[in-house]
């Protein structure tokens, strides 16, 4: 079984649109399960490329509160892990300084990323922009970018 989680910006633009459809299309058309959000943006993107055999795991979140945002993403990041998963990571934007494994101020994206490799949870990284510095806390961690 080939399972993957998807993380990624609520707000992008067009041109940013057409890119992470052609890559998330790309991506689930190998994939037998997709951990995905019930955000905006990347999550909703993702939800419609599924294939249709996939099995989908939709993770709702209880409310719109930054902590209650946190916790439906810790949630998919676990199953991630029960499922022996990766996570697909789509940021637009460079990791804001101060992102910790319990504060995510600035990026649900990024706050989703620290949390899944202090997990030991693989990542492939895809950019919708052109690559940016990765944060310290990234540097010495095995992970793919694309």
């Amino acid at each position: 079984m080939h399972v993957v989680g998807i993380t990624g910006t609520r707000k992008l633009p067009e041109s940013e649109v057409a890119k992470a459809t052609r890559e998330l299309r790309s991506l689930l058309d190998k994939a037998t399960k997709l951990h995905v959000g019930d955000a905006t943006g990347i999550d909703a993107i993702a939800h419609k490329c599924a294939n249709a055999g996939m099995e989908i795991e939709l993770h709702k979140t209880e409310g719109r509160k930054p902590y209650q945002l946190q916790q439906r993403s810790k949630k998919m990041v676990d199953a991630l892990i029960a499922d022996n998963g990766i996570l697909h990571a789509f940021p637009n934007k460079p990791c804001p300084a101060g992102v910790t494994v319990n504060s995510w101020a600035g990026s649900g994206t990024w706050g989703t990323v620290r949390y899944a490799i202090s997990l030991g949870v693989p990542l492939e990284l895809h950019w919708l922009i052109e690559p940016c510095d990765l944060p310290d806390w990234m540097l010495e961690k095995q992970l793919t970018l694309i």
